[in-house]
């Protein structure tokens, strides 16, 4: 009955409006209220964010330049990254304060950027970029399952967390030189023979910097399965 569903509708909506009344949310970012209709960032830091889909080649054609053995049939990518940004403010939220419902929210809407551009997904399952299993433990949860999940939400794909592992535990890339990134991912990931069930798979990360994890995966990903089609996706690239 539509008029029922109106009136949940309207209800749903005072809920919230008096929920933010008394708890307003913020921006992640200037830390300024946030209105109900503006998740996370407000509308004059949204304004700053930069958003990559009207040079979808452009960035697609860096990352292929980043790949030594594999061709990436396709990337999906929502920002662009720059440093003390709006954009790195999201980042860091989700990777080390989990936060659970940006991620999320953020993938879906990844995943809707895909759909609109699609009639079907052309993968059949969703690899999440794997952390080890220490830093996993540490931290609590792994940021590129978040962002997958929200991927779900929006394409129907499921998400398999155990074809990929990382099986050496890496100091992290923040601080190193692209040159000291591609040596420190070489050896550290396995795929398991599940992965030659499948024609075609994506792969999901948070930032793609120089694209040396992305490569190392992509390796090991040929070397079980040579014929995989491979799309990448991610909510930011580097402009570097």
């Amino acid at each position: 009955m539509p008029w029922l569903h109106r009136i949940f509708d309207r209800i749903n909506l005072f809920l919230k409006s008096i929920i933010h009344l008394l708890y307003p949310d913020i921006c992640l970012h200037c830390h300024r209220e946030l209105t109900i209709k503006t998740p996370f960032l407000c509308y004059a830091c949204l304004s700053k964010v930069e958003f990559v889909k009207w040079r979808k080649q452009e960035v697609h054609h860096l990352l292929e330049q980043a790949m030594t053995e594999a061709k990436v049939a396709e990337s999906c990518v929502l920002f662009s990254f720059e440093r003390n940004s709006p954009v790195q403010t999201i980042l860091h939220e989700i990777k080390y304060k989990f936060n659970r419902s940006a991620a999320i929210y953020f993938g879906a809407m990844l995943g809707r950027q895909y759909s609109g551009l699609h009639t079907k997904a052309d993968f059949e399952v969703l690899l999440p970029v794997p952390v080890h299993h220490y830093k996993k433990y540490d931290r609590g949860y792994n940021q590129s399952e978040l962002i997958a999940m929200g991927i779900k939400s929006a394409t129907g794909t499921p998400v398999d967390r155990q074809i990929l592992k990382k099986t050496k535990n890496t100091k992290s890339q923040t601080k190193l030189s692209k040159a000291a990134r591609k040596e420190n991912t070489m050896g550290t990931f396995s795929v398991s023979d599940q992965i030659k069930n499948y024609k075609a798979i994506a792969i999901v990360d948070d930032v793609i910097t120089t694209g040396a994890t992305l490569n190392s995966i992509c390796e090991v990903l040929i070397e079980k399965n040579k014929n995989v089609q491979i799309t990448i996706f991610s909510l930011a690239i580097a402009n570097t």
